[in-house]
C-alpha cells in the first residue's frame, strides 16, 4: 500500500485526521461571543460612568476653590459650568452651603445656603463652604448594567461629588 495515506480507524470506519473537532470552533465562538461582548459592553459603560463623576468631582473642587475666596454664588456657577465639558450643564443640579463654628457648643452648625453679601457670598472667614454637584447619568445599554447599577425605570444612574473647603 505504498502511496495510500493511513488513517485511524474506529468501530471499523476510517477517520481523517482532525476530523473529529470539525465545528467546534463553530460551538467554541458562540459560547464565548456573547460573553465577550458583555464584557466589552460593560467596559465602555463603566469608563462611561467613571469618566462623568470624575468631571463632576473636578466641577465641584474648582467651585468650592472659587467660593473660598468669596466668589458669588452665580460666578461659582459660572466656574462650574466652565469646568465640565461632556455633561448638559442644564441637567447638572448645584448647591452651594456653608457652615460656621458654634464656640459655645464646640461643633459646627448647621449648614445653610450660600447667599451674597455685598459683591462677596456671606460665608465668613473660617466657615466651611460645601459644593454639591448631581448628575443623572444615562446608561447607553441600560438592560445590561442598570440592574447591576441600581438604575432607574428610564436608565439613569445619579452621579453626586461634594467638595468642602475652608473660607479664607
Amino acid at each position: 500500500m505504498a502511496g495510500t495515506a493511513r488513517h485511524a480507524t474506529c468501530c471499523g470506519r476510517a477517520r481523517r485526521p482532525g476530523g473529529a473537532r470539525r465545528g467546534t470552533a463553530t460551538v467554541e465562538m458562540a459560547l464565548v461571543v456573547p460573553l465577550l461582548l458583555l464584557l466589552l459592553f460593560s467596559i465602555i459603560e463603566f469608563g462611561f460612568l467613571i469618566k462623568n463623576r470624575a468631571e463632576l468631582g473636578q466641577a465641584a473642587r474648582e467651585g468650592a476653590r472659587l467660593a473660598v475666596v468669596g466668589a458669588t454664588p452665580t460666578r461659582i456657577t459660572i466656574g462650574v459650568n466652565g469646568s465640565v465639558s461632556t455633561i448638559p450643564v442644564g441637567e447638572m443640579t448645584r448647591e452651594y452651603n456653608y457652615r460656621s463654628w458654634d464656640e459655645g457648643s464646640g461643633t459646627w452648625g448647621s449648614w445653610q445656603t450660600l447667599g451674597v453679601s455685598d459683591s462677596e457670598n456671606n460665608a465668613a472667614s473660617g466657615d466651611q463652604i460645601q459644593i454639591t454637584l448631581s448628575y443623572d447619568h444615562q446608561l447607553l445599554i441600560p438592560g445590561l448594567m442598570g440592574p447591576v447599577l441600581g438604575a432607574d425605570e428610564n436608565g439613569r444612574v445619579n452621579l453626586a461629588a461634594t467638595s468642602v473647603m475652608m473660607r479664607e
